[in-house]
């Protein structure tokens, strides 16, 4: 059930490709398709010879690999043929499924040498501890690397799988454990990572040092207890990263009280001044995000070394929120000339010239913004009174590499994977596609993957080459029909749908978020069921139709909700109505872009901005004459606006 709607959608795709095919060869690999699912399911309990049959029947056919390295699972000790394959595979998704268990085989079988030669590195803790102890086998002279990689992969802030365990308790009984060492894990366990492991590391300490374990956990806990009178009896310098930590945290929870530690301690003789950096910066950003009064004052004790966007949003946000013109103008000057040249930046030191009257001065920057593909180029432009502009430039490849990537074995693997309906295989085989060739080809795999009306593909593929400009690309008019006749029902702009699909899923229909939401719209399963009145099953949410029907009305509902207010309505897509509505200021109105510019969480305001950036690209490439700009020009949100 759930792949059928794969096979509807993906239909595009294959299509033009079987029409170019014979008869008897579209009829010939329908049923080596069918001899494969025969095959992958029957595999593991058939015989040796029956297995070697089928793989000769299989063997032009692109998944062949597939079949052959869930055989060699089964043959885990045939290391020679193993080799041959992974050498063959390397790098490709048949490698690791494969490699991994061998590896852990050879371990396992004490053959050290063969583990060595043919384990690449990897990300995982497990492998790289296993790793370690053949090398300790082996008895390499550079005994010294290997403590030193050991002590790397014991000092990370969560606990490290049972398989180290054996290489831990060798490098401890080495000696090479340390209470620094024990000190630095002890703090990353404590900022962020498995607080659990505090009271483990605390039995690792000295007795007059396991005090600070006990610290840690308290902060961490409850960072206001660094205000109690002498929470730190000024025995140990560490006390000052516990100190900076709490710091850290309690003013986002409770300003005034950490500004009232920090005075108590601003004069600490122990307490460096890199922590004072770094709690002055985090002052200053959470001050500015509550829409604090005192964050100027602490913007501006912050070196320029410090700037980055982080504080430079904050910088000119806690400026926009005081609609302070002189104030936003006066400090995105003083950014660096590179940071400067960012085009908010840009939009916003001309938005200040503007509202003090130096209209000169701001048109031109206006001017050379309202060529650019932004949701602030598309301000400026509709201030001119210019037509938006869609900068559009096509990518070009050559026919050259375009036939190399045709001819990558990793393409028809991944089109058999799209013709099977298995979408995370097909993506597998699309991204070892994108990392095996050159700068210069992966625009040659972005163009195929628009030819084969793979969407998020192409898109993906344009963004991992850095490359921008191509609209048609990269905005695709997926599912156009079905947009188009479900926004007409809701009583919604299809190009506001479309483009909240595009910035959702890059239209793929399968998407599922870390937080639940699913499908091309990326509905959340209880707002799903809200809209249907009735439990509507999670399957359902992966249909694209079914998918496009709920969001449409869902995007309805958000324009009732806020009163008709398009900004507002897109926010809450993202944030929720209830969040959104806690944004809005009680005691006087912001102009629209003031309000995007200084909306808390920095999702959703990227989100706002893409969105309707994402909205004026498909009302153009849709034909529809509506400027979406337009009235956002004149638009308030607060209490006098809508």
């Amino acid at each position: 059930m759930k792949h059928l709607f794969f096979f509807i959608s993906l239909g595009a795709m294959s299509a033009p490709l079987q029409a170019e095919m014979p008869d008897s060869s579209a009829a010939q690999q329908e049923q080596q398709r069918r001899l494969f699912i025969q095959v992958e399911h029957q595999i593991s309990s058939a015989s040796p010879s029956q297995v070697e049959r089928w793989l000769t029947e299989l063997q032009d056919y692109p998944l062949q690999p597939y079949l052959k390295q869930r055989w060699l699972q089964r043959r885990i000790s045939q290391h020679d043929d193993i080799a041959r394959f992974l050498e063959q595979h390397q790098g490709s998704p048949l490698d690791w499924p494969l490699r991994r268990p061998w590896l852990m085989s050879l371990a396992k079988g004490q053959q050290a040498a063969r583990f060595l030669e043919h384990f690449p590195g990897s990300n995982d803790p497990e492998l790289n501890c296993i790793a370690i102890q053949q090398q300790l086998k082996v008895r390499p002279a550079t005994i010294a690397e290997i403590w030193q990689q050991t002590e790397s992969l014991w000092t990370v802030g969560k606990s490290q799988p049972k398989a180290c365990d054996p290489l831990f308790s060798q490098w401890r009984n080495a000696g090479q454990l340390t209470t620094e060492a024990v000190l630095r894990r002890l703090q990353l366990s404590a900022e962020g990572g498995d607080a659990g492991l505090i009271r483990y590391l605390k039995t690792l300490l000295p007795a007059q040092q396991q005090y600070l374990a006990d610290l840690w956990l308290q902060v961490r806990q409850n960072p206001a207890a660094i205000a109690k009178p002498r929470f730190l009896p000024g025995k140990h310098v560490i006390e000052r990263d516990i100190l900076a930590y709490g710091l850290k945290r309690l003013v986002w929870r409770a300003p005034d009280q950490a500004l009232q530690t920090w005075q108590r301690y601003a004069s600490d003789p122990y307490f460096t001044a890199a922590q004072r950096l770094d709690v002055q910066r985090q002052f200053a950003i959470a001050l500015a995000h509550k829409g604090d009064e005192r964050a100027s004052a602490w913007m501006d004790q912050l070196p320029p070394e410090q700037l980055d966007n982080t504080l430079a949003q904050w910088q000119v946000g806690h400026a926009l929120r005081e609609l302070n013109w002189p104030r936003v103008q006066q400090v995105i000057e003083r950014f660096p000339v590179e940071l400067a040249a960012d085009i908010n930046w840009r939009y916003w030191l001309a938005r200040a010239l503007e509202e003090q009257g130096q209209q000169a001065a701001a048109e031109p920057i206006f001017r050379e913004l309202a060529q650019r593909r932004h949701f602030y180029g598309f301000m400026a432009a509709a201030k001119l009174g210019l037509p938006p502009s869609l900068a559009h430039n096509p990518v070009t490849v050559s026919a050259e590499d375009l036939t190399l990537v045709q001819q990558h074995p990793a393409v028809a693997r991944a089109k058999e994977w799209l013709a099977l309906g298995r979408m995370t295989e097909a993506r597998r085989e699309w991204n070892f596609l994108q990392r095996a060739v050159t700068e210069p080809q992966k625009l040659a795999v972005a163009k195929l993957a628009g030819q084969l009306e793979w969407h998020e593909r192409a898109i993906f593929t344009l963004a991992d080459a850095g490359y921008w400009d191509d609209v048609e690309l990269r905005f695709p008019l997926a599912f156009k029909e079905e947009i188009q006749r479900f926004a007409k029902s809701a009583k919604v702009d299809s190009g506001w749908a479309m483009a909240i699909a595009r910035r959702e899923s890059s239209f793929m229909p399968d998407a599922n978020s870390p937080v639940g939401a699913r499908g091309l719209m990326q509905i959340m399963p209880d707002t799903a069921n809200y809209i249907a009145k009735k439990k509507v099953p999670l399957s359902q949410l992966y249909n694209p139709v079914t998918n496009i029907d709920f969001g449409t009305d869902y995007l309805n509902y958000l324009m009732r909700r806020n009163d008709g207010n398009l900004i507002m309505a897109t926010a809450a897509y993202n944030a929720g109505y209830s969040r959104v509505r806690q944004w809005i200021p009680r005691d006087r109105s912001l102009p629209v872009d003031v309000w995007v510019e200084t909306i808390p969480y920095r999702e959703t305001r990227e989100y706002v901005k893409a969105v309707m950036a994402y909205y004026q690209i498909y009302n153009i490439r849709l034909n529809e004459p509506k400027d979406v700009f337009q009235p956002l020009l004149a638009m308030q949100i607060g209490r006098a606006g809508k």
